[in-house]
Formats: C-alpha cells, sequence, structure tokens
C-alpha cells in the first residue's frame, strides 16, 4: 500500500536536505518567506500486474519561491530539477521511488505580492 503522507514527507525532507533552500512546505507556500519551495501531489494511478504486485506512477510538482533576483531563483529551480531528474532508489517506508523522471524544465510561473520570483517544476515517479 502507498503512503502518501510518507511520500509527500519523503520527498519534501530529500530536497530540504540536498539543495540550498530554505526550507520545504507541503503542499502550501507560507506567505512571507523567501528561497523556499512546496511538493504538491498532483495525481496517481497504481499499476497492477498478474502476480497481484502493483507499482504506482505519482505525478507531483515542486513550486519554488526565490527572490525577487531572478538569477538567484533561477539558479534554485534548477538545484532542485537536477536533484530529481532521474533520481533512484529512495526510500519511503515500505515502498521505494524506483525513478523520478522531470515531465517539465523550471517553467516561471510569475511573481507573488511581494515581486519574488516563482518557478514550477513537475515530476513523475515510479514507486514500488
Amino acid at each position: 500500500m502507498l503512503d502518501t503522507e510518507l511520500l509527500m514527507t519523503t520527498l519534501r525532507l530529500y530536497i530540504e536536505k540536498n539543495t540550498s533552500l530554505e526550507k520545504v512546505y507541503s503542499p502550501d507556500l507560507p506567505q512571507e518567506k523567501t528561497n523556499i519551495a512546496c511538493v504538491t501531489m498532483l495525481g496517481g494511478v497504481p499499476n497492477n500486474n498478474l502476480c497481484k504486485m502493483s507499482d504506482y506512477d505519482v505525478t507531483f510538482r515542486v513550486l519554488i519561491r526565490g527572490t525577487n533576483n531572478d538569477t538567484n531563483s533561477r539558479a534554485l529551480s534548477d538545484e532542485v530539477f537536477n536533484l530529481l531528474h532521474m533520481a533512484q532508489d529512495i526510500e519511503v517506508g515500505e515502498n521505494k521511488i524506483t525513478f523520478i523522471l522531470a515531465t517539465t524544465t523550471p517553467i516561471f510561473v510569475g511573481k507573488d505580492e511581494n515581486q519574488n520570483n516563482l518557478y514550477n517544476i513537475t515530476f513523475r515517479a515510479n514507486i514500488s
């Protein structure tokens, strides 16, 4: 069985530990902070086979809020992209993320009310 709460927590902590982001949240960004991100699950499906074993394909996004300096914000987004794209063998309780593929590159989605840059990256994870 897939524990989606544990999956989001694992991804959040993995990104936080391995990037220079100050904090990673789920599912929303707090309003007052910069150089942060949030991880949100967008959907997923179980893939059943005849042996009654299943794996899961889960789509999630990482929304990054940098600062009003686009160069720094883009660098944070690239860090997250490079960390997660093609990542493998991440333990999630009794499950394992066998691989993660980026389905987008970092996309500029606009600025928040404080003129901080926002970038979005969407990923697909296979979990067994």
